[in-house]
């Protein structure tokens, strides 16, 4: 292997290690709970998820303010497209596998809320 393609074939094998996509095919997949941090607008906070199997969730973010409640609607569009409607807007889960965890990214479409939750 010659001395320039041996960093990138390391920082590859780095990146795929640390965390791989996993498709999802149904909402019901994804159901049980979660927790995991909220970065939004109201502030960054740790939160918890319940997503049913049928897709709907209920979430609570624990500000220093007060809690505040969230929910909302995931929906598969295609195996390994997975949306949501919530009360802090629409956008896209990125599902990944981060060491045999599952870990769900929350990305709002226009950028307001960012969230990442781990299975317990």
């Amino acid at each position: 292997m010659s001395a320039r393609v041996a960093p990138v074939v390391l920082l590859m094998l780095l990146l795929v290690g640390c965390a791989t996509t996993r498709p999802i095919h149904d909402a019901a997949e994804l159901s049980g709970e979660w927790k995991g941090r909220v970065t939004s607008p109201q502030g960054h906070a740790p939160a918890m998820l319940s997503i049913a199997a049928s897709g709907a969730f209920k979430g609570t973010m624990y500000l220093d303010a007060g809690d505040r409640v969230f929910h909302g609607s995931l929906l598969v569009v295609r195996p390994g497209q997975v949306r949501y409607q919530g009360t802090d807007g629409n956008g896209i889960v990125r599902v990944s596998d981060d060491h045999g965890r599952t870990v769900l990214r929350f990305l709002r479409d226009d950028g307001g809320v960012d969230a990442t939750f781990r299975r317990f």
